[in-house]
């Protein structure tokens, strides 16, 4: 008999087919491992090659192509005789040609080449003759434009690409990286050197190695009239591998010693004083601090009469077009003295790199009258460099610039820098031009704490919105506290009547009363409490006077710019009302715009109560006072923000640190389940041969799909946004870690216990129940395998028909604490992805993960008990907890947090309201029939009159399978 064996039998089996059976959980268990351990190696390799420090050796003698410009000599190992690196580098500069290295790259109209030099290593070389050994690496690099949004240049990235074993990093705007070596003479000002480069080809295929010298040409004169520098690159192969001569021009960062040559004219020109000014004692790190290190851009007003009887353009009759902005790059500040570039266009575009085009560009120095409260200074034009760039010079520096710091803001002046440009020859010149009024668009308020701010629109505001108006106030809801976080916000604008143009924006507070907004929060004023009382001009105890900037961030032209509001914000009812001005740029001429401010602007908002559970933050319109005919008029525009308030940021970490412990906990509770049917299993054999193989491959794959897609997210780039929510905070992705540790756990248990079934049905000693389990197998498969098909058929027609929708959603921030801040809208208009519509009909699949079973019982008819009651329940209640969470979670977050979800993600399952009843009662009963089906039978839920034929049934089964088993001993 099968049951007098040892509950041991099992060590009877074939080691040989024993090893078999468990090969393949182990093969995968090391492949996984394996795959780990590759995504780290290829992690640190990558890491490995972004090495800002590296340096190939030339690869072509010195003597052969610059000895005879600067002789070659030996260096002096000396420690003193290391120099300053930064008296020969460049990084603001122009070339000409080198269109082979950028085959690969589409350049376009209005895309900025530079040329950058970076020397590593200076030292003095023996003897008198002031030679020196440098080492420098020189990158062609060409930028594409993009939208100006205040100073947010773009980054630079890093690509790594593999050839023939090779791992080469390249710059992501195509250009070549030349190593060189040579020598410099301080006495003549040349600089003479021969490297190398590695290009990829045309087809991106293989890589092209290129030969080359360096010709540069510093000018001894150590001021402004010496800031250029000159050279030329030219290729010394022979072969294909050549390229022709590249032409550069450029301006020197720190000349050595410099000397201000142009002071005393500055001064003695500096303007006339119009408003009151800051000194520079009320500018936070003086000027330096606010003009170093970043480029400064400012917007140019011309005078009404422009363009009638004389010329407005800085730039003279050369230049086609009269430029409408004005970009300024600090080179050299001592204090109150300054070196610094200047670059006129007529697009509000820039990059990363400075456009250095000599026929827009200036050099310029100045220094900072004490008794005007103004910085004085004198621009200097770049000429004769039409014919050669080799033949530019500085010279006619009659151009002036004044910049002062103005000590009140309103709403038509709220540029913090602001200032002057003119031209100092007589009205005769051809040149001359009047003045022409810059203000700055990107230039931080922080740095002046002593600003102060005018209200000048109450009367407009009175009859607009009414301010002062006491309207009917809810006790029972509360609204943000106009000293906090919860003020600033990211919208979603709808213009209506522009075809229904969609734009994003960032709307964050100025000057609250009379206090600067930033200053408050920085204070601590606003981390999430109620501030102090301000000293602000209140019209009732609940109104607050404030001032806003709303700054689109993808503007749909350069046309108008951003709106600058104020008015009064009712934390009684949540209701801001403010009067907007917005820069508009009207085209006068046919090359010349000027700008005006239309001040006819009303922006009305509701702010929804801070313990909504709305997904609606605040909703609002922009209107124009402004007839239709009027060319300032501007259509309704309707906002929509989704942004949260900061106690519901805090609250979602808290809930994201406790939703992390319950796919931790539920993991575990998994492994612990099936350990128990394990256990269960070894003590009862005899129903191994009755457990739904079709169950426990479902089981299975729920736990290895999950694995599978967790590594491939390791390929993807940090910079994705679709990878896991706050990607750099380090002890949540170490908690990740540990789940999926406890997942790749249980996928292995889950193998195990489906190795144990399969090998149950093939022993000899269960032989008699072979052919019914299988028979009853191949039923539940012509039953399953169809329904779930026709299912996902379903799911796929439902996402095929489903009309595509114009999306906008809140990008997700990088960082937990960065969940408070305002982040960027995204737009997109497409239909969801299949892919997610099937992971979600496959969690579907997994809550009904009984439902094999239930049917393999009801066709074999078994009266065993091959599940433990912990596994059939436990697992039930590990896949119905997420849907019971759900409907908890869905009175408390809105629908916008869903991306934050990380138990009962919306993303691998069906979560609603109506989806998540229907899961718990479908999941309950099917645990409640398995119950049954193992007290009273498979068929217990048959009616009995049918039970009847099934117990005939059954008798003649076994008295087949009793006459086959006589047969087989005889």
């Amino acid at each position: 008999m099968a049951t007098s064996r040892p509950p041991s039998s099992s060590s009877n089996y074939p080691s040989r087919f024993l090893y078999l059976q468990l090969y393949p959980s182990l093969f995968f268990f090391f492949f996984l491992l394996l795959f780990l351990t590759s995504a780290a190696s290829s992690l640190t390799v990558v890491a490995s090659l972004v090495n800002p420090n590296s340096f190939a050796a030339p690869r072509i003698p010195y003597s052969d192509h610059c000895n005879h410009i600067v002789p070659e000599s030996p260096v002096d190992p000396s420690p003193s005789a290391v120099f300053s690196r930064a008296s020969l580098a460049f990084d603001v500069s122009f070339f000409s040609g080198g269109d082979s290295f950028f085959k690969r790259y589409q350049s376009q109209s209005g895309d900025i080449k530079s040329a950058r030099f970076r020397p590593r290593s200076i030292r003095k070389a023996l003897g008198d003759g002031r030679v020196y050994k440098v080492e420098a690496k020189l990158t062609l690099e060409i930028s594409k434009t993009s939208a100006f949004y205040g100073g947010d240049f773009g980054q630079r990235k890093i690509q790594v690409t593999q050839i023939d074993g090779r791992r080469i990093h390249l710059s992501s705007w195509g250009g070549p990286s030349f190593d060189f070596s040579g020598f410099w003479s301080e006495s003549t000002g040349q600089v003479c050197m021969v490297g190398s480069t590695q290009v990829l080809s045309g087809e991106g295929t293989d890589l092209k190695n290129f030969d080359a010298r360096l010709m540069l040409n510093y000018s001894k004169d150590s001021n402004i009239y010496g800031s250029l520098v000159k050279g030329v690159l030219e290729s010394v192969n022979n072969s294909q591998n050549s390229f022709e001569t590249i032409s550069i021009l450029g301006a020197r960062n720190t000349p050595l010693n410099y000397e201000y040559k142009l002071l005393e004219q500055s001064k003695s020109d500096c303007g006339v004083n119009s408003g009151e000014s800051l000194s520079l004692e009320n500018v936070l790190g003086g000027m330096c601090k606010l003009f170093e290190g970043r480029v400064h851009v400012f917007g140019l007003m011309y005078r009404n009469d422009c363009g009638i009887n004389h010329s407005c353009s800085p730039l003279g009759s050369d230049v086609e077009y009269t430029p409408g902005f004005m970009s300024l790059l600090s080179f050299l500040c001592d204090g109150e003295r300054m070196r610094m570039v200047l670059s006129f266009s007529n697009i509000s575009s820039f990059t990363r790199l400075f456009p250095f085009d000599p026929s827009t560009t200036l050099v310029a120095e100045g220094t900072w009258d004490v008794e005007k409260n103004r910085f004085c200074g004198v621009a200097c034009r770049i000429l004769n460099f039409s014919g050669s760039l080799s033949n530019a010079v500085v010279d006619d520096c009659s151009l002036r610039l004044s910049l002062r710091f103005p000590a009140v803001l309103s709403i038509k002046s709220m540029a913090p820098v602001v200032g002057e440009v003119w031209s100092a020859k007589p009205e005769n010149d051809p040149s001359y031009f009047k003045r022409i009024k810059l203000s700055g668009l990107n230039d931080p308020l922080w740095r002046f704490p002593s600003l102060r701010y005018e209200y000048t629109e109450r009367e407009r505001l009175n009859k607009l919105c009414g301010a002062g108006k006491s309207h009917p106030k809810s006790k029972a809801n509360h609204y943000p506290d106009p000293q906090t976080s919860d003020m600033r916000f990211v919208m979603s604008v709808k213009i209506s009547g522009g075809g229904n143009v969609l734009r994003s924006a960032r709307a964050s507070p100025y000057f609250v009363g009379d206090r600067l907004y930033r200053d408050l929060l920085v204070r601590g004023q606003g981390a999430g409490l109620t501030g102090v009382p301000l000293n602000v001009n209140k019209v009732t105890e609940s109104f607050t006077n404030i001032t806003y900037r709303i700054r689109y961030l993808n503007p749909v032209s350069d046309s108008r710019g951003d709106i600058y509001a104020e008015g009064t914000y009712d934390r009684g009812t949540g209701e801001l009302c403010m009067v907007g001005c917005q820069s508009v740029r009207l085209k006068s001429t046919v090359s010349m715009q000027n700008e005006t401010v239309d001040c006819s602007l009303v922006i009305k908002i509701k702010f929804a109560p801070i313990d909504s559970s709305s997904d609606d933050r605040l909703k609002g319109t922009i209107e124009s006072t402004r007839e239709m005919t009027d060319p300032l008029y501007v259509g309704r525009m309707e906002v929509l923000s989704r942004s949260i308030y900061v106690h519901q940021a805090k609250e979602s970490v808290w809930r994201m640190d406790l939703e992390v412990a319950m796919v931790l906990i539920s993991n575990t509770l998994s492994c612990l389940f099936v350990g128990m049917q394990l256990y269960h299993m070894k003590k009862h054999q005899e129903a191994l041969p009755f457990i739904s193989i079709a169950m426990l491959i479902l089981l299975t794959l729920g736990h290895m799909i999950p694995l599978l897609l967790n590594f491939e997210e390791l390929f993807k780039s940090s910079q994705n946004q679709q990878r896991l929510f706050f990607e750099n905070d380090r002890w949540l992705e170490a908690k990740e870690i540990v789940v999926r540790i406890v997942t790749l756990i249980a996928f292995l248990l889950e193998c195990r216990l489906l190795q144990l079934a399969w090998t149950a049905r093939k022993n000899e000693d269960h032989h008699h129940h072979h052919e019914g389990v299988w028979n009853a197998e191949k039923k539940v498969s012509y039953v399953c395998l169809p329904l779930y098909i026709t299912g996902g058929l379903i799911a796929w027609l439902v996402n095929r028909n489903r009309a595509p929708k114009r999306i906008v959603y809140i990008g997700k921030p990088h960082a937990r604490n960065l969940l408070y801040r305002p982040v960027n809208l995204k737009r997109s208009f497409q239909r969801p992805p299949l892919w997610k519509d099937l992971k979600s009909y496959g969690g579907l699949m997994l809550d009904a993960f009984l439902l094999p079973q239930i049917l393999f019982n009801r066709f074999s008819n078994s009266e065993l008990k091959p599940l433990a009651a912990s596994f059939y329940g436990g697992n039930s209640f590990v896949r119905l907890l997420p849907h019971a969470y759900d409907l908890y979670r869905s009175r408390s977050y809105g629908k916008i947090l869903d991306w934050s979800f990380i138990y009962a993600n919306h993303k691998i399952d069906y979560y609603s309201t109506a989806w998540d009843i229907i899961i718990l009662c479908i999941g309950f009963l099917l645990a409640v029939l398995i119950f049954l089906q193992q007290r009273f039978g498979g068929r217990c839920f048959i009616p009995k009159r049918f039970r009847e034929n099934v117990g005939y049934e059954k008798v003649v089964e076994l008295q087949q399978s009793g006459e086959q088993h006589n047969t087989n001993d005889s």
